[in-house]
């Protein structure tokens, strides 16, 4: 029972998975694994990987896969973002894996899964910057270029006249820290009115629609238009044709009988001063008869003629014989 519980032994085959590190930093097979504090597995083994074996999208060229195993009870408390830190209980005690879980919205790891630790910080590569920083510092001192004294001096001045500034200005940096919040306040009410404005976007989802319902009315009627465009453009193509036509005729007509075109237009002014004249005489006779002048006037006029020839003609209808032989 003793060499059992020393070494470790289990009757299960427990949920085993491996995490890998770009260093080691201490971990040692037989390690704990804990969560929370609480051991729930160790490490079985570590193996050391180059890049060719390593699954690790941002792996380094050489690296380490420790290999884990936990009790199946504690299996569902991994999840697959979960972080793996190398750390130590004390100053002096012996690395172990912690396994930090966060949340469980990722979905929980399967086994023999390969996932990606937290490399642990390396004390030998922090004093080795150190002790570059301190080399730099001291040839930066000991530089005969550059005054120490000088550079502390022009720092101090530097430090006081900023302050002096800064206890000058009080006043105006008050009043424009001021203006800065009266800004903000500014911003914020009228950020609250558009957001009342708006509210919940139905009215925007509605001027939305409208606007789309009108490019699409807009789209058909140019679509219409283009339908009713093309047969107008095609009448108006044939009718220009035709006034070409037509001009080149009256061009043809015109071209050599100009002569005989002005002939023409001054016979028709002959002719039109001469339907003048005689339209004037026929009114000159018409007045003539209206006024009782002339036979024709005479006879118009007469009233006795008029009814002597209305008698005249009532006995030619009831004794037409007479024209021809007296009683």
């Amino acid at each position: 029972a003793f060499v059992l519980v020393l070494g470790d032994f289990s009757f299960s085959d427990g949920f085993n998975f491996s995490v890998e590190f770009d260093n080691a930093g201490g971990l040692k097979p037989g390690a704990d694994v804990a969560i929370a504090g609480l051991n729930v597995g160790t490490v079985q083994e570590l193996r050391f990987l180059t890049n060719e074996d390593s699954k690790g999208p941002d792996a380094a060229a050489v690296a380490v896969r420790a290999k884990i195993r936990i009790d199946e009870k504690y299996a569902d408390a991994i999840r697959t973002n979960s972080d793996f830190f190398i750390t130590t209980r004390g100053v002096l005690g012996e690395p172990y894996i912690e396994i930090v879980t966060r949340d469980f919205d990722a979905g929980p790891i399967q086994k023999d899964a390969v996932l990606r630790g937290v490399d642990p910080p390396r004390m030998d590569l922090i004093v080795a910057k150190a002790s570059q920083l301190l080399t730099v510092l001291t040839d930066l001192l000991d530089d005969p270029d550059i005054h120490a004294k000088d550079l502390l001096a022009n720092t101090a001045s530097l430090m006081k006249n900023l302050d002096s500034l800064l206890v000058d200005n009080r006043g105006v940096l008050d009043e424009t820290l001021g203006n800065v919040r009266d800004g903000s306040a500014s911003a914020k009410n009228v950020l609250a009115g558009l957001d009342s404005a708006v509210g919940d976007g139905a009215t925007l989802k509605s001027i939305f629609a409208d606007t789309r319902v009108v490019a699409q009315k807009a789209n058909g009627i140019t679509s219409r238009l283009d339908k009713d465009i093309d047969p107008l453009m095609d009448d108006v193509l044939a009718s220009a044709g035709n006034l070409r036509h037509v001009a080149a005729s009256a061009d043809r007509i015109v071209t050599g009988n100009e002569a005989k075109i002005t002939d023409t237009i001054s016979n028709l002014q002959s002719s039109t001063a001469k339907l003048d004249r005689l339209s004037a005489d026929a009114q000159v006779v018409m007045a003539n008869v209206s006024q009782g002048k002339g036979t024709v006037g005479a006879l118009i006029s007469d009233r006795e003629i008029y009814d002597d020839l209305k008698e005249m003609l009532k006995i030619i209808k009831q004794r037409p014989w007479k024209i021809v032989w007296k009683e």
